[in-house]
Formats: C-alpha cells, structure tokens, sequence
C-alpha cells in the first residue's frame, strides 16, 4: 500500500488504448504510480462499438457507468442487460460477455485487482 495521499488527474495521465481507435483507459490511480493494490480507470468507448469482452484470470473488475449507455449480453446464459448511468457491474476473474455501446458513446469508472497498469489491456 501507498504511504501518502496522491492525487491524479485525467488530462496528466497516459491514455491506453484498448482497442484502437474505438476504447482507451486513463490509469489514474496503480500500484506502479501510488502504490496502489487496485487501480482506478476512466475508460471511454466510441459510440456503436462492439466487442466480445472476456476475463483474464486474474483481475476482479467493477464497472460503474458515468455516461452512454451500453448492452451486455453474457454469452453461457444469454442474460441481457442495458447498462445506464448510475448502474455497477461486479466481474470476477473469468467471465464473458458480449458489449454494445450505444449511439452516445459510453464512459464507466473501472476498479480492478490486482492493480492494472498504463498499457496493460
């Protein structure tokens, strides 16, 4: 764990792209930068984007919609759900599932840990 308070905003911090040119990642809070075990994201998808989103293995993820909206179809049991400001989705390790962003784009706050790094995807 970090020793001090740190503070990070979105404009100083490295965009990751996840998928060029449709998904990037701020990193604003890790380990590497503060000593964080999780780490903290801004992450903005462009506007109808589609992809198939699985888990890694390793990283318990939470998602917390701030704008957009999105659909997400979870591919073992078919269950739908629109995903709208306000809404937090709880990933454990091994997952999938199928993201429709909206017309509007989507932004969502990311928690995950261990801690994600700048240019882990």
């Amino acid at each position: 764990m970090g020793e001090k308070i740190v503070w990070a905003r979105q404009e100083t911090t490295t965009k990751t792209w996840v998928h060029p040119g449709q998904e990037f990642s701020h990193r604003l809070i890790t380990h590497n930068k503060q000593g964080s075990s999780m780490s903290f994201h801004i992450t903005t998808y462009m506007p109808n984007f589609e992809v198939m989103v699985e888990g890694d293995g390793k990283h318990e993820v939470i998602l917390y919609c701030l704008h957009g909206h999105s659909r997400q179809i979870v591919e073992a049991t078919g269950e739908e759900h629109d995903f709208r400001p306000g809404d937090a989705m709880y990933l454990p390790t091994r997952y999938r599932y199928r993201h429709i962003i909206g017309d509007a784009g989507l932004v969502v706050a990311v928690c995950a840990n261990p801690s994600k790094e700048d240019g882990d995807m």
